[in-house]
């Protein structure tokens, strides 16, 4: 009897426990992984032990654990990728078996057939690891990026099936000794190496979506949708290396919403929330891909501009301006009108991120001075130590200000 079975089963069962641990990580189709996991170790059992003569009736409950172990993958998939129609999947399958069973009708159950069938799956394998481990590393895979997986998959299986049909194990008298490695190596490597290998590709799968799952969170703002603090500034800094380093230039701009104190304490605070959620969903409309917005905290929000010079983030300030002025909330008894107050900061070569965000906000600070509802550039000064105590004192007097407003500064459209 063979070694490699063996090999086969530890594998399968080694990778077993990690997905049923998977399964909690909110990902469709982990029951349906570890389901076929362990009915792929059972199978490759039943397999390993049909090869002693006494024990060859256990081949066709072998083959039938397998073909079981090949739907519930396939089944996993339908739901990992979340294809939209169950008829889909069923029809790519069944047109990737059919395939299969006209190269078997056409050359029979030859030697070259079964290492057609092998170099088959075996690519099939290779393709499907190289999919699943890189569909999230950019958006959500297309419809035909997803049948073409779960073609993959029905083209492995069913090339899996087919050579352990054929294998020599199937066909042996009692009579026959039995060499199930010695009659090809490629088919010995579908036989017994590609489920583990396949089920090694959606761990994987399934670790690179949690793990994009968790920055996707960790870098944007729950709220509102848009990028984190943190991720703003890290976004920043690597605009601002990229920018000085090809010599273009780079503008920050820091947004406060006007009067938002008076909102909460005026309509409560889910309809701040709202206001908050409808001044991010404005602003991203506006800047169609030519800045990336953040929020910084509160009702403040950032927006980094690459290739933008001083006059044309004046012009996108400005243009941002009319647009939230113009776009009241309209989903309460009363449409609510919001406006919004700019800093505007050029970056210099040399500045770091935290740099033009004090030059932004003391320009934001006078903004407010100046009556609210404008942009103000900032000087070009290099922020000391005393500027950054006074960026953060200019942003205590804004806080402050703002609650000694009268709520009649709240404007109400309509």
């Amino acid at each position: 009897m063979s070694f490699l079975p063996a090999i086969s089963i530890i594998a399968l069962l080694a990778m077993l426990p990690v997905l049923i641990s998977l399964r909690a990580s909110m990902v469709e189709g982990g029951t349906d992984f570890a389901a076929a996991c362990a009915i792929a170790a059972a199978a490759t059992l039943f397999l390993m032990l049909s090869e002693f003569p006494t024990l060859r009736l256990l081949f066709p409950i072998g083959v039938a654990l397998l073909a079981g172990a090949c739907a519930f993958m396939l089944s996993g998939f339908h739901r990992a990728l979340d294809v939209s129609k169950r008829i889909s999947t069923l029809l790519v399958a069944a047109a990737s078996v059919a395939v299969l069973t006209l190269l078997l009708a056409a050359f029979g159950a030859s030697s070259v057939t079964l290492h057609a069938l092998s170099a088959i799956g075996i690519a099939a394998a290779f393709l499907l690891n190289i999919a699943v481990c890189s569909q999230h590393r950019r958006s959500a895979p297309g419809p035909v990026e997803r049948l073409v997986v779960i073609a993959l998959t029905a083209v492995g299986c069913s090339a899996l099936i087919a050579v352990t049909l054929l294998s020599p194990v199937a066909h042996a008298t009692a009579s026959t000794r039995i060499e199930p490695v010695s009659w090809d190596i490629a088919c010995a490597a579908m036989r017994y190496f590609y489920l583990p290998a396949l089920f090694l590709g959606v761990i994987l799968m399934i670790q690179n979506r949690v793990i994009t799952d968790l920055k996707s969170a960790i870098a944007r703002d729950e709220l509102t949708g848009v990028l984190s603090r943190r991720a703003l500034l890290d976004l920043g800094q690597r605009t601002l290396a990229m920018s000085f380093a090809r010599q273009r230039p780079a503008a920050f701009l820091l947004l406060d919403l006007d009067y938002f104190k008076q909102i909460n304490d005026r309509y409560g605070h889910a309809v701040g929330d709202a206001a908050l959620g409808h001044f991010a969903g404005t602003v991203t409309a506006c800047l169609a891909g030519r800045g990336t917005l953040g929020r910084i905290g509160g009702e403040e929000f950032g927006i980094v501009l690459p290739n933008h010079s001083e006059n044309a983030a004046f012009a996108l300030a400005e243009e941002i301006g009319r647009t939230v002025r113009d776009t009241p909330i309209g989903r309460f008894d009363r449409p609510i009108q919001l406006t919004v107050s700019i800093g505007l900061a050029e970056a210099t070569p040399g500045d770091t991120i935290s740099d033009v965000m004090i030059r932004a906000d003391m320009a934001l600070y006078d903004a407010k001075a100046d009556g609210r509802d404008r942009c103000t550039i900032a000087g070009r000064f290099q922020p000391d130590a005393s500027a950054r105590a006074l960026a953060a004192a200019a942003a205590q007097m804004r806080a402050a200000d703002v609650r000694a407003f009268e709520p009649q500064l709240l404007r109400d459209a309509g």
